[in-house]
């Protein structure tokens, strides 16, 4: 197993040109297209032969999805909402948020449905870090798939910024 590491400590991400913020896995389109997937998934999952459509709609419907793939494609339902500049108040704001130091993990039973995203960009305009982030459960995973801890507080504030960012945040606290 991976160890966890401490979002205060990852220097990644406080080493930013910009950065962008994404909604995923929400809203009535997102359900409409995954409701199709899933019929889909049963009928062929009644044929009782395998096939690429098969294999990718099991992934796309069993397991966690993050903003980006193994191909590094963005997830078909993911929508930009804003970008910040390392100058800018937000991104200050953001920066204070991420160095809170971690003093009460949350430790819920679920398992993460990735519904918001950081996307951290160098001077090239190339990713530097992906966190993608679960309020429900309150998960943080970054590029790699790590789990990253964070104080209880880092949620409340995420939320917050996030919210005022344009996102549709409803967790289940």
């Amino acid at each position: 197993m991976k160890p966890n590491f401490d979002l205060s400590e990852l220097n990644s991400i406080l080493k930013f040109e910009y950065f962008e913020t994404y909604s995923l896995q929400r809203g009535a389109e997102y359900e409409k297209v995954i409701h199709e997937k899933e019929k889909l998934y049963n009928r062929l999952l009644k044929k009782a032969e395998q096939s690429k459509e098969l294999e990718l709609l099991d992934f796309q419907l069993n397991n966690v999805q993050f903003l980006f793939d193994e191909c590094n494609e963005l997830h078909f339902s993911a929508k930009k909402h804003k970008r910040f500049y390392l100058n800018e108040s937000e991104a200050k704001e953001l920066i204070q948020i991420f160095k809170t130091k971690t003093q009460s993990i949350p430790s819920w039973m679920c398992a993460p449905i990735y519904r918001d995203a950081i996307v951290f960009y160098d001077k090239e305009n190339c990713i530097t870090e992906v966190l993608n982030i679960c309020f429900s459960c309150e998960f943080i995973q970054n590029s790699n798939k790590d789990f990253i801890d964070a104080d209880e507080s880092v949620y409340e504030n995420l939320k917050k910024i996030l919210m005022e960012f344009g996102h549709k945040i409803n967790s289940d606290k």
